[in-house]
């Protein structure tokens, strides 16, 4: 009885945070000091073709067979990104597995999720939160993080097993964003319609979205469908 009342606890406080960081992040979405360590970010719906095409994701996004999504990631500092994607009751969405990377500094771009690992747009999603957390080098979240998230790569893991990984790594992400004191956070809008890339590299920085973080301060982006209208 006492799990499951831990339970129920933790997951009234991860939405909390959720929606308190949405209606602080709308006063100041764009509130980012570039003077200071920050990080980029910007989902992509991507088609292997021929021809290969990409554009901006969003989550009014139609699916398709072979269609994959993709985070290109940027910082100006050294950091380590954390990238999930949770359905409302908690689950994966379509399995995507969670990633956590190093991001090197001077704005190097990274691309996620990492290979053999694929996120799936063949079949949409019901709605969803994708959370992007920027952790400064050398945060104690980092090793935690790196443990849960490397068990649930194996893409053969029991079923229940993988439920009780996410749990723990929705408990993780309510704790890192809910403290309003300790986190940079902002929430991810919709993009701007840009048009289809054919065969051409994808100009994703015309779409990022930015946040601050520092050693105590973790950055926060969250994309969820409740912003879409």
């Amino acid at each position: 009885m006492s799990r499951i009342l831990s339970a129920i606890h933790m997951g009234k406080l991860f939405y909390f945070a959720l929606a308190a960081l949405l209606a602080r992040g709308a006063l100041a979405a764009n509130a980012v000091d570039e003077e200071k360590p920050h990080g980029r970010f910007c989902l992509s719906l991507y088609e292997p073709g021929p021809p290969e095409k990409e554009e901006a994701f969003q989550i009014s996004a139609p699916a398709g067979a072979g269609k994959t999504v993709r985070a290109y990631i940027d910082a100006s500092d050294k950091c380590s990104v954390l990238v999930a994607a949770l359905t409302k009751d908690g689950k994966l969405v379509n399995a995507w597995r969670p990633q956590l990377s190093e991001v090197p500094a001077e704005f190097e771009e990274i691309l996620l999720p990492k290979t053999p690992v694929k996120w799936d747009w063949s079949t949409a999603s019901g709605p969803f939160d994708l959370y992007v957390l920027f952790l400064a080098s050398g945060s104690k979240e980092i090793e935690e993080a790196k443990k849960l998230i490397d068990a649930m790569q194996n893409p053969k893991i029991d079923d229940r097993i993988l439920a009780m990984q996410t749990g723990k790594l929705k408990e993780l992400i309510g704790r890192l964003a809910s403290d309003k004191d300790r986190t940079n956070q902002a929430p991810v809008s919709e993009p701007e319609v840009g048009g289809v890339f054919r065969g051409a590299a994808f100009p994703w920085r015309q779409f990022a979205r930015s946040v601050n973080f520092s050693a105590d301060r973790p950055g926060v982006l969250v994309l969820s469908s409740d912003s879409v209208k």
